[in-house]
C-alpha cells in the first residue's frame, strides 16, 4: 500500500498536528484518493497510535471497496471473476455476500445462455431458459429471452410442420399462426407456394379424371370393336365352312329324291314289322322269364319241404330211441325216413341247378337240347314221385308201429302226418314244375318261330338300305356340279376373310393401345391420389 506523508503545515502542538493529519486523510477519502495514508512516523505517543489506526481503518474500507470495484470492471469488459473467499467481518462481509450473489446470478445467466445457444445450434427450438431459478430483472432477462425465442421459432416450427404435412402429400395444410414482419412474409410466402401447389395439382387431377375417363372409354371402344371384329372373321369363317360343306355334300335331283324316299318308305314298312315281331318275341321271352322265376320258387318250396322233413326225421328219431325198448323197428322206419330226406334234399338241389340250366340253356339251345332237358326233369319228377311214394308207405308204417305206444305213439302219429302231408306238397311240387317246363319249352318254340320272322324282315331292310346308299352315291355325284359353282362363292368369301383378319389385327393394335394408354393413366391418378386437397376448391 502506497503511503504518503505530508509533512507541510506542522504545527508544535502534537495535538493540533495529529488533527490537522486525520483531516487531511478524511477530505481526500471524500476526494476519492483511496490511496492516501498518514505518516505515523512524524509522531509521538498517542498521535503515532492514533495515525497507525486510522491508516489501519482506512486500508479496512478501501481492501473491499476495491475488490468490489475490480470485480465490477471485469465484469464490464465481459468477465466473471471467481468468488470471493477471504474473510470479512460485519457489513464488509455483507458486501462479500452480496457481491458472490451477483456473481452466481451471473454464472447462472452465463449458462443457461450457453445451453440456450448450445440447443438451438442443435436444431432443438423448443428449448427455453429457467426463468424461476431467477428473480427480478434477471428472472425478466430470461423471460425475454424465451419469448423472443418463442416469437423467433413459433413461426419456424410451423413453418416445418407445414412443410413436412406439404412433403406428406398433404396439400391442405397451411400457416394459421398471427405473426409480424418477417414472420407475416413467411407466413405469406409458405401458404402462397401451397396455395398454387395446391391448385395445380388439383387441375392435374381434374385433368387426370378426364384423361382416365376418355382412356377408359377408348379402351371400351376398342375392346368392343376387338370382339365385333373378332365375332365378324369368327362368322365369316363359319359361312365359309358352310359354303364349303355345303359343296361338299349338296343334295338333290328330283328322280333320286323321289326313289329314295320310296325305298325309305319300303325300309320303314319292313322295319315296322320287324318291331312288331320283336315286341311278340319280348312278350313270350317274359313269358319264359316268368315260368322260371315260378320253377325257381317251387324249388325253393321243394327245398323248404325236404329241410322240414329232415327235421321230422331227426326228431323222430329222437323219438324212437326213447321208445326202443317197446318199438325197436321204429328206428329203422325213422333211419328209412332221414334217408328219404337227404334224398329229398339232393333231389331239390338238382331241381334248382337244372332250373338255373334251364334259364340259360333256354334261349341259347334248340329244340332238341329242350327236350333232352325236359327228360332229365322228368327224371327227376319221377324220383321225387318215388321218395314221395316210399315215404308214404313208411309214414303209414309209422302210423302202426306208433298204435303199439301209448302216450309217446300219439305225439309221432302226429308227427308221422306231418310227413305225409309234405310228401303230398312235394308230389303237388313236382307235378306244378311239370307244367311250368312244358309251358317254358311251348314258348321257347313259339320265341324261335318269331326270332326266324324277324330274321327275314330285317333281310328286307339290309337290302332297302343298300339301295339306299347306291341313290346316295347317284345324289352326291350330281351334286358336284353344284359345288364347282360354289367355288367362286367361296373365293369370295376367303378374300373378306381376308379383309377381316386385317380389320381384327388393327383393332387388336387399337385395344393393345388403348390399354396401355389405361395403365399409364392408372400410374398417373394412383401418383396424383397420394395428394390430399380439398374437393370443393
Amino acid at each position: 500500500m502506497k503511503t504518503v506523508v505530508n509533512t507541510m503545515n506542522r504545527v508544535e502542538d502534537p495535538k493540533s498536528g495529529a488533527s490537522e493529519e486525520i483531516l487531511r486523510l478524511a477530505e481526500a477519502m471524500v476526494n476519492g484518493e483511496l490511496d492516501v495514508r498518514g505518516n505515523p512516523d512524524d509522531f509521538e505517543g498517542e498521535d503515532r497510535r492514533l495515525i497507525t489506526l486510522v491508516n489501519r481503518m482506512l486500508d479496512a474500507l478501501v481492501t473491499p471497496l476495491r475488490i468490489a470495484a475490480n470485480a465490477i470492471d471485469q465484469i464490464s469488459h465481459g468477465t466473471i471473476p471467481p468468488f470471493l473467499i477471504d474473510d470479512y467481518k460485519g457489513e464488509y462481509n455483507d458486501l462479500k455476500l452480496n457481491l458472490n450473489t451477483l456473481l452466481a446470478t451471473l454464472y447462472g445467466l452465463h449458462n443457461e445462455t450457453n445451453n440456450l445457444i448450445e440447443k438451438i445450434n442443435e436444431g432443438q427450438l423448443r428449448t427455453r431458459g429457467n426463468d424461476w431459478d431467477f428473480s427480478g430483472i434477471w428472472q425478466d432477462l430470461i423471460r425475454g429471452v424465451n419469448g423472443t425465442l418463442d416469437a423467433i421459432t413459433d413461426p419456424v416450427q410451423e413453418a416445418g410442420i407445414v412443410l413436412s404435412k406439404l412433403a406428406g402429400y398433404d396439400l391442405r395444410a397451411r400457416m394459421k399462426g398471427r405473426y409480424k414482419g418477417e414472420h407475416a412474409m413467411i407466413k405469406r410466402v409458405i401458404n402462397g407456394t401451397a396455395n398454387s401447389l395446391h391448385s395445380a395439382i388439383a387441375q392435374v387431377a381434374e385433368s387426370v379424371e378426364s384423361v382416365t375417363e376418355v382412356g377408359n372409354r377408348i379402351a371400351m371402344s376398342s375392346l368392343t370393336v376387338e370382339r365385333g371384329a373378332a365375332e365378324q372373321n369368327r362368322q365369316v369363317s363359319e359361312a365359309s365352312k358352310n359354303l364349303t360343306h355345303i359343296s361338299d355334300s349338296s343334295s338333290v335331283t328330283a328322280r333320286n329324291t323321289e326313289n329314295a324316299r320310296e325305298k325309305a318308305q319300303q325300309s320303314v314298312q319292313a322295319i315296322t314289322a320287324s318291331k312288331k315281331a320283336m315286341e311278340r318275341m319280348l312278350s313270350a321271352m317274359d313269358l319264359i322269364r316268368k315260368a322260371a322265376e315260378n320253377t325257381t320258387t317251387i324249388i325253393q318250396e321243394i327245398d323248404a319241404i325236404a329241410k322240414e322233413t329232415d327235421a321230422l326225421a331227426s326228431s323222430a328219431a329222437e323219438k324212437a330211441v326213447i321208445i326202443r325198448s317197446s318199438a325197436g323197428g321204429f328206428g329203422v322206419v325213422a333211419t328209412e325216413i332221414r334217408a328219404l330226406a337227404k334224398r329229398s334234399q339232393d333231389t331239390a338241389r338238382r331241381l334248382d341247378e337244372f332250373g338255373e340250366k334251364f334259364k340259360t340253356q333256354s334261349r341259347e339251345q334248340g329244340e332238341d337240347a329242350l327236350e333232352t332237358m325236359q327228360k332229365e326233369f322228368r327224371a327227376i319228377i319221377e324220383d321225387l314221385l318215388n321218395v314221395s311214394k316210399v315215404s308214404h308207405y313208411l309214414g303209414l308204417n309209422a302210423s302202426v308201429a306208433a298204435a303199439h305206444v301209448e302216450v309217446t305213439g300219439d305225439r309221432f302219429e302226429i308227427m308221422t302226418e306231418e310227413i305225409r302231408r309234405f310228401a303230398k306238397r312235394s308230389t303237388d311240387a313236382a307235378r306244378r314244375t311239370e307244367e311250368l317246363i312244358r309251358e317254358s319249352v311251348e314258348n321257347a318254340r313259339k320265341g324261335e318261330e318269331i326270332s326266324r320272322e324277324i330274321d327275314g324282315q330285317l333281310a328286307e331292310a339290309v337290302e332297302g338300305g343298300n339301295i339306299i346308299n347306291r341313290l346316295t352315291e347317284e345324289i352326291s355325284a350330281g351334286s358336284q356340279e353344284q359345288a364347282r359353282g360354289l367355288g367362286e362363292i367361296i373365293k369370295a368369301v376367303d378374300q373378306i376373310n381376308q379383309v377381316t383378319r386385317l380389320n381384327t389385327s388393327i383393332a387388336k393394335e387399337s385395344a393393345e393401345s388403348a390399354r396401355i394408354l389405361e395403365t399409364e393413366t392408372q400410374k398417373l391418378g394412383q401418383m396424383v391420389s397420394q395428394f390430399k386437397i380439398e374437393r370443393g376448391s
